[in-house]
């Protein structure tokens, strides 16, 4: 009989944690920290299939300066990190705060045209003859900007819902929040 009381009291003690397992998996928290890590973790490394895919996209602009835009890419993410320093979850709707470090494109742009100018400002025209000369000095000044710049930190939010199959996926504005973080 005593027997037949411990058998019983550890099936009774395995049904129970079985169930709890059941209804263990990963959080809402830890599925979106997840699919974030496993995002910019990709930028962080900065894979040559990454940077020939951003020099792709790049069109001709970079060409006519005489830039290569696999090269700028790897210039731009140098010193590259991110941080997720927060998850707030409210039953369909979750907002990350997500500071990344990166250079400053705008700063980069404020630069080159200053550097720019001034680099005209200094250059005797008549030996420079040619339109394809302003753009190649275009494209040194600028890459020189790029390498120069100081990584930033930008903190914003990522908005991610809960579609009725369980399923969490960035909103349309969480795009464009990341998109603003990378070019401000």
């Amino acid at each position: 009989m005593k027997r037949i009381r411990l058998v019983a009291s550890l099936m009774f003690a395995v049904t129970l944690c079985l169930g709890g397992l059941a209804g263990c998996g990963p959080s809402a928290a830890d599925l979106i920290r997840e699919d974030i890590t496993s995002e910019f973790d990709e930028l962080k490394a900065s894979q040559d299939d990454l940077l020939d895919e951003i020099a792709a996209a790049s069109g001709e602009d970079f060409t006519a300066l005489g830039i290569d835009a696999k090269e700028f890419a790897a210039s731009y993410l140098e010193g590259f990190d991110y941080q997720i320093d927060d998850i707030k979850v409210e039953d369909t709707t979750a907002d990350v705060q997500v500071t990344v470090t990166l250079k400053s494109i705008s700063d980069i742009l404020s630069s080159f045209q200053t550097a720019y100018v001034e680099k005209l400002q200094t250059l005797d025209l008549a030996t420079l003859t040619d339109e394809q000369g302003l753009y190649t000095l275009a494209g040194q000044t600028l890459m020189e900007m790029v390498e120069s710049a100081k990584p930033v930190e930008n903190t914003f939010t990522i908005t991610y819902e809960k579609d009725e199959d369980g399923v969490w996926s960035t909103t349309e504005d969480a795009e464009t929040a990341i998109t603003n973080a990378f070019l401000s």
